[in-house]
């Protein structure tokens, strides 16, 4: 029998991937192993599958054995530093991708790589040193500049991310994305020269949806900027009606996913000792009601480290689920009857070892991934210690903010408005029951409250979450760290109450959806 090819591995491995075959694909990496005992690849796929397969030691392992063969290999060694990580080991994985940065040397691509290690890490000062070096080599390279300008922005450093735009919009004057992200630096004022640019860039984008779309969502900000209501909103359905087109979204199985959970969780055990000693405090709701603006007064307390929004505990859910039976793809219905089945030690000890590497040296962190709502009750039974600080804003302001955004990833639900608020009335009966279930646990915070009184509503909150007043919760636009939501810019400024009413310039479009949400009896007034 002939000995199958290096490449026959390689593509025997990505097909038993794609199907989630983890044993046949760790099988055939090490078929690999032994037929090419000196060449990386199939340590290198091996330890792809073991930490996919929530093997972690075993793909360090795997992966330092790779090193043996292969200690230059730039994606053997931003392997290892992805395995460290996930161990939770965060200065041997920086160490080691610092080394992978010195075998990348002067090339953009590799340098690149090691840069993508760093965002994922959040250390956005390092990776944005490794574009430097990357951009002095190749400066006309505008996908460079524009992961370097998001740098920047997440950095605050509005300056230099308009002038990487800037550079990109040179070299190509109708860059959809970067006229979209130039104009969204500028904050609360207009811009009228960027509306001819826009324009211009958008009669030439022919066919193209995804580049149209952008386009459409910057006129819209443009024209409300401006003043043109009117305008900005028929931009603005343009651009979601695009946006929907390309993608694919079940608004069903949101529906369904909220009726079970309520159904799997009529009532919960009183609180259980904790096994941890851990007391995250998690942030919760809706994007766009003011999640970031509480993280970063929290996050300028000096017992709390802000992790962001991380996919920890989705994740740490996956692992428990998959200890009781084999990773295969549930339904809604058996998905909600397993989550409510997972006891408490067991979900906290998987959200540990997943954190670990995020959570900082701080005594307390905040985990600010808003969809958390989901998981109200499995939270508190993993951390009987854990805050849960819930975000409200007005229903019709909420929605509209969620409309005019164009997020990155996620928030499927928000580009129809019909599907927009068939989901905020789900998320709206799912906190109510745990707000049944859960009495005294949860504290609302309204978005308005913190606008007008911010002061008693930041005393407020951080004796919730059992910390100190400090007067740098105040100041929380001085907070220096990163900050990569689509609330980027508005955290960088003191408190302004803009915003609050601005939904109602847009109340007659909004009308579909607001009728939508009273016939479900949620109060709008």
């Amino acid at each position: 029998m002939t000995t199958p090819s290096l490449a026959d591995f390689k593509r025997d491995i990505a097909a038993r991937m794609e199907v989630r075959d983890w044993s046949g694909a760790a099988s055939s990496a090490a078929a690999c192993r032994a037929a090419f005992p000196a060449d990386p690849a199939g340590f290198l796929l091996g330890s792809f599958i073991a930490l996919l397969s929530d093997q972690k030691e075993a793909a360090l392992a795997l992966i330092d054995d790779g090193l043996v063969v292969a200690p230059m290999s730039l994606e053997c060694l931003l392997q290892r530093a992805e395995c460290l990580w996930t161990l939770g080991r965060r200065p041997e994985a920086f160490a080691a991708a610092e080394r992978a940065a010195e075998v990348a040397g002067n090339q953009p691509a590799a340098l690149n790589a090691v840069a993508q290690f760093f965002i994922h890490a959040n250390d956005f000062g390092r990776a944005t040193a490794l574009l430097d070096r990357a951009l002095a080599a190749a400066p006309r390279d505008t996908s460079l500049l524009a992961h370097r300008a998001a740098m920047h922005r997440f950095l605050g450093d509005f300056e230099r991310a308009t002038a990487d735009y800037d550079a990109i919009l040179a070299l190509n004057p109708n860059d959809a994305e970067a006229l979209k992200a130039r104009g969204e630096l500028k904050v609360q004022r207009g811009d009228p020269q960027a509306i001819p640019a826009l324009e211009s860039a958008l009669a030439r984008v022919g066919s193209n949806a995804e580049q149209a779309a952008a386009l459409h969502f910057a006129l819209a900000k443009a024209f409300e900027d401006g003043g043109d209501y009117a305008t900005s909103w028929r931009h603005l359905r343009q651009a979601n009606g695009l946006e929907r087109t390309r993608i694919n979204y079940n608004a069903a199985l949101d529906r369904t996913m909220v009726e079970r959970i309520i159904a799997e969780f009529p009532d919960l055990e009183p609180m259980a000792p904790d096994t941890t000693g851990e007391e995250p405090i998690f942030i919760v709701g809706l994007p766009r009601t003011g999640t970031t603006l509480v993280e970063r007064i929290l996050g300028s307390h000096s017992q709390v480290h802000s992790a962001g929004e991380l996919s920890v505990m989705f994740e740490a859910i996956g692992g428990a689920i998959a200890r009781t039976r084999p990773p295969v793809d549930l339904d809604v219905a058996e998905y909600a009857a397993l989550l409510a089945r997972i006891d408490g030690p067991t979900l906290a000890a998987e959200y540990v070892s997943r954190v670990r590497a995020w959570r900082g040296e701080k005594p307390r962190f905040s985990d600010k991934q808003v969809t958390n709502f989901f998981y109200c009750g499995p939270i508190l039974r993993a951390f009987p210690k854990a805050r849960i600080v819930h975000l409200t804003r007005h229903p019709l302001a909420a929605c509209y903010a969620i409309y005019k955004t164009r997020f990155t990833r996620g928030f499927a639900f928000s580009y129809d408005l019909a599907e927009l608020a068939d989901f905020y009335i789900g998320y709206r009966r799912l906190m109510a029951h745990w707000h049944q279930v859960l009495p005294g646990r949860i504290l609302d915070v309204a978005y308005e409250d913190i606008v007008n009184s911010q002061e008693a509503t930041t005393r407020m909150l951080l004796d919730y979450c059992g910390l100190r007043f400090e007067p740098a919760c105040l100041n929380f636009q001085a907070n220096p760290a990163a900050s990569t939501t689509a609330s980027f810019a508005q955290v960088r400024q003191p408190i302004y109450d803009s915003s609050l009413e601005q939904w109602r310039h847009y109340a007659e479009g909004l009308a579909p959806l607001r009728e939508r949400l009273a016939a479900a009896g949620i109060p709008l007034d």
